[in-house]
């Protein structure tokens, strides 16, 4: 029935929104793909140039250290998260699987990659110009490449007319009304999308059985305690149809020190109306109760962020 069954979809947005590649329960920001995208192409050129310039046995070693510390930097960024954000990983080890350190753990990325490539060259007896060389290149390659493919890639688009709600088609596209929905939520209470205009809404459908539910909450925890709520709320639709045992769910939410709303559907007709096939899916409401994206895998604080920031 629901699962975490495998997708892949690329969304292409201009200015007014957060790119997001989805590959089953794994959602990356676009910006992370073109980067990666062009450090290949920083690969090809550096190649090229090595070709050119250097006798071949050089050029085999200073390629195979690039290589190897492009390898290492990654292993740095993605692990960086235990060192940046000790606490989620506590909560919520699986952080490690799903998320990385983000853009700070980018850079700590490229640092830990620059360091192993020069202490491993000067152990090689590789001079400093060809160190600096090598590395100049490899840079403006990537630099340079993805300047190219953020240029082609992020094309404006026509911004969502919110005006005039009313006349807008109700359904789940970007740019449709939100369709509405009531809900009890865990403490008793009745909640109604459509009350929450004026605040922008994060709306997560979740399972407790479901390990990418599990990794994100820490962070959703994290992101909605240091949101204005004022402006900002988070709607966690538990899907109670696909639970073993609904009874647990408090405990669940207990035990995380969950403060944001969790709704219960009972009837299983919220997760129908909104496809909440493949979990946890979200869906980004602005503060006029449209509809400005669809997000299929967890989310990190950074991304949560990002997005929020990019919607009226």
């Amino acid at each position: 029935m629901l699962g975490t069954t495998d997708c892949i979809n690329l969304k292409r947005r201009g200015k007014t929104g957060i790119e997001v590649i989805q590959i089953g329960s794994f959602t990356i920001m676009l910006k992370w793909i073109i980067f990666g995208i062009a450090i290949v192409i920083g690969f090809v050129f550096l190649k090229l140039w090595l070709l050119r310039s250097q006798k071949k046995e050089l050029g085999k070693q200073l390629f195979e250290l690039v290589l190897n510390s492009v390898f290492w930097g990654f292993l740095i960024w993605k692990g960086s998260l235990l060192l940046l954000e000790p606490k989620l990983i506590i909560e919520s080890p699986m952080s490690l699987v799903y998320f990385t350190g983000g853009t700070k753990g980018f850079i700590l990325g490229i640092l830990g990659a620059l360091i192993y490539f020069v202490l491993k060259a000067r152990k090689l007896k590789i001079t400093n110009s060809m160190i600096l060389q090598s590395i100049l290149v490899f840079a403006f390659a990537v630099l340079s490449g993805s300047f190219l493919l953020n240029l082609f890639l992020n094309e404006d688009k026509p911004k969502v007319n919110t005006s005039g709600t009313k006349t807008v088609e109700i359904g789940l596209q970007e740019g449709n009304k939100a369709p509405d929905f009531q809900l009890k939520a865990l403490n008793g209470t009745d909640v109604k999308l459509s009350d929450l205009h004026g605040k922008k809404v994060i709306l997560n459908f979740w399972a407790t059985w479901c390990p990418p539910c599990k990794a994100e909450i820490p962070h959703m925890q994290d992101f909605y305690e240091s949101s204005d709520k004022t402006e900002v709320e988070i709607l966690a639709v538990n899907l109670t149809t696909s639970e073993k045992n609904p009874g647990n769910i408090k405990e669940f939410v207990r035990e995380r020190n969950v403060t944001f709303p969790i709704l219960l559907d009972q009837d299983g007709d919220v997760g129908d109306q909104y496809r909440a096939i493949t979990i946890p899916t979200s869906y980004l409401i602005d503060s006029n109760g449209i509809v400005r994206k669809k997000i299929v895998g967890p989310m990190d604080k950074e991304m949560m962020n990002q997005l929020i920031e990019n919607i009226d």
